[in-house]
């Protein structure tokens, strides 16, 4: 017992790594109706800042997390102010093929700049693990249960209380229909691309501690994929619910089933996906939209 409490323990800790991840692409789908997927990229540059500026320039390494949130945040609002500004109105099909010339951009930018050697960031957390239930747990997952619950916590609040949370939740229904009221779209875009391109640096910062830091991490923006859907695309709860069993059914399925079937682990995840969209086919938390026709 004691064996499949750790098992569970550590699967939940992996799963609040992928929801952090996750909610960059809730964020930006509850806000402009756009599948996002551009934000492994994002996720790959913003751990590559941290690394730029806490071992190439040599700042401290928690002020080099502040300013790589700051950079992340000005990053995302310049691709919507240059790429997507103008597709305001457009169809979903043609800003979803301007994600992946972004998400093929970010990657050749990150290849020119670093190169294709890993890299390492700087040892900021103890390598001795931390008891949590009695399951032996490194610090850097502990330490993204605590990301993933405040993160959460917070943007829960901020879309329902907030002026700009409930306009994003308004854009995302109609654009055109948010414009008549009042709601700047614009800004509404560039605060969602802002605020996911932050998510997916925090995202970065903690998966490049856990895989070091190289041009591959952008693939994580698609192995978590599963968590998103199985969530719900428009559910910010559901990417934390997604991820948490993302991370725990790939952990067990390793533990179990990994020493006969290699690979198990990358395998399951999406077949527990296609089980449940046969049965929630919006997720778990989505919107279920009735279309008269």
């Amino acid at each position: 017992m004691s064996v499949i409490l750790e098992h569970l323990v550590i699967g939940i800790a992996v799963g609040a790594v992928y929801s952090i991840v996750a909610l960059g692409f809730v964020l930006i789908y509850k806000a402009t109706g756009v599948f996002n997927l551009a934000q492994g990229s994002l996720l790959c540059l913003g751990a590559y800042i941290c690394y730029f500026l806490s071992i190439t320039v040599g700042l401290p390494f928690y002020v080099s997390i502040i300013l790589t949130l700051v950079v992340a945040f000005a990053i995302g609002l310049l691709i919507e102010f240059v790429f997507l500004r103008r597709m305001i109105g457009q169809s979903h099909l043609a800003i979803l093929m301007i994600t992946i010339g972004l998400y093929l951009m970010l990657r050749g930018v990150v290849l020119i700049a670093w190169g294709v050697y890993s890299k390492s960031l700087p040892s900021y957390l103890s390598a001795e693990p931390i008891n949590i239930l009695g399951a032996n747990v490194l610090p850097i997952f502990a330490l993204s249960l605590v990301a993933a619950a405040i993160l959460f916590a917070v943007f829960i609040l901020f879309f329902r209380y907030t002026s700009i949370g409930v306009a994003m939740r308004a854009t995302q229904d109609n654009q055109q229909v948010a414009q008549s009221v009042g709601i700047s779209v614009k800004r509404v875009f560039g605060m969602s691309w802002a605020i996911a391109s932050l998510t997916a640096a925090v995202g970065g910062i903690i998966v490049g501690t856990i895989l070091s830091v190289g041009y591959s991490l952008d693939d994580f923006g698609f192995k978590v994929l599963p968590a998103v859907i199985l969530g719900g695309l428009e559910s910010v709860p559901g990417a934390l619910i997604g991820g948490i069993i993302l991370g725990v059914v790939e952990h067990f399925g390793a533990a179990y089933l990994g020493s006969w079937l290699i690979g198990i682990e990358d395998v399951i995840p999406y077949v527990i996906l296609l089980v449940l969209l046969l049965i929630v086919p919006y997720g778990i938390f989505g919107l279920k939209r009735i279309e008269r026709i």
